[in-house]
């Protein structure tokens, strides 16, 4: 396999897939920038090119990370696409629902997998509360509570895998609050509604409430009062400390153990990490389904999308899924556009090939949904 990026994101890869020897083998780094792509190169012993082209050319590769910047995610997915290469991207998978679905039309077109590294459905703590509203502990979900903002697809990621359901309909807004940048009204398919915000006072946080108790942040809150907190679970291994699983000290206990933990995985992100090319690989060799794959993250990516369309119209009720590239997909195209003259769905692996910051308007309106400030 190789690696395309090799800043922070993808180190945190690395240090897992040197754990996952039984299953993958590094042998090229690649990044445009050729003293940091030599770095880790060296580091590792692989090659390091800082030529896209090159690396696919020079080597043959079976699978990929994707690492770069989000803006080129669809770019360098239809490079690997073509070659035959299966790929694991980082998060988000795009930026916008259109370059998403030029991502998976490459893949599909050329026979390749493509799974997306998304954490946090897959830390062991939200495992188990995937199993505790599967078993009912909760009683009838009522609604949900979500705050996000550090990637806003996450939470909406960890909300859908926890409910195992769609969004039917939303209303989004851009309220006139400093420390909420963005808010939306969101009716499920299974009837549960609830609210979703960009909130920088209450941070990453959510909460799923049932007429029998509620998952609030990391603890699990009973009605009559009893509330237990989620830990994580950890064993020391040959010396070594690694994460085996998640629990809460009900009686009887409620548990999640994963099925890694043969691996020494020092954190549930590690683990998250870990889990993401354990479903890749088992996809590849054995043909069994991506855990979270493609169309998870085109409807985490989509929900977001859709709250900024419908604030960007002055909250007009969108429903899903969307049809056609929306307004506020427009304005971003548009934006991108007019910074570097052309649309991302024109980029190619050459406009890679130079460093490059995104300028703060075009940053804030695809992180923000909005630019903040004139």
């Amino acid at each position: 396999m190789g690696v395309v990026g090799a800043g922070s994101r993808a180190r945190s890869h690395i240090s897992v897939l040197l754990k996952l020897r039984d299953r993958y083998r590094l042998v090229a780094v690649c990044d445009v920038d050729a003293a940091r792509a030599g770095s880790v190169a060296d580091e590792l012993g692989v090659k390091a090119y800082d030529d896209l082209e090159k690396m696919l050319s020079g080597e043959k590769l079976d699978a990929c990370l994707i690492a770069v910047q989000a803006e080129g995610h669809h770019v360098v997915a239809d490079a690997l696409a073509q070659k035959g290469v299966h790929i694991l991207t980082e998060t988000p998978v795009a930026i916008t629902v259109a370059c998403a679905d030029h991502m998976v039309k490459a893949t599909r077109e050329n026979d390749v997998f493509l799974e997306v590294s998304e954490n946090v459905p897959r830390w062991p703590q939200e495992r188990l509360k995937q199993k505790i509203v599967a078993c009912g502990v909760l009683g009838e979900v009522e609604s949900f509570y979500l705050s996000y903002v550090s990637g806003s697809y996450h939470g909406i990621a960890a909300v859908r895998s926890i409910l195992k359901t769609d969004v039917e309909s939303l209303v989004g807004f851009f309220p006139d609050v400093d420390s909420v940048l963005e808010r939306a009204e969101i009716d499920l398919l299974n009837g549960v509604n609830g609210v979703y915000e960009f909130n920088r006072s209450r941070g990453n946080y959510w909460e799923v409430v049932g007429t029998e108790a509620s998952l609030k942040g990391g603890e699990l809150c009973f009605k009559d009062g009893r509330s237990f907190k989620i830990s994580i679970e950890a064993a020391e291994v040959d010396g070594v400390l690694r994460v085996i699983g998640a629990k809460a000290s009900t009686q009887p206990e409620l548990s999640f153990q994963t099925p890694l933990s043969g691996y020494p995985l020092a954190d549930y992100d590690e683990v998250a990490v870990a889990d993401a090319w354990v479903s890749l690989y088992d996809a590849v060799v054995y043909g069994k389904p991506l855990n979270y794959g493609f169309e998870n993250a085109r409807r985490d990516l989509e929900v977001l999308i859709a709250v900024r369309d419908s604030a960007v119209r002055n909250g007009v009720k969108v429903h899903l899924p969307l049809r056609g590239i929306t307004k506020y997909e427009e304005m971003v195209h548009e934006e991108f556009a007019k910074v570097y003259g052309l649309d991302p769905l024109e980029l190619s692996p050459r406009h890679l090939k130079v460093r490059y910051a995104l300028p703060k308007r075009l940053w804030e309106l695809m992180y923000y949904g909005r630019v903040l400030q004139q």
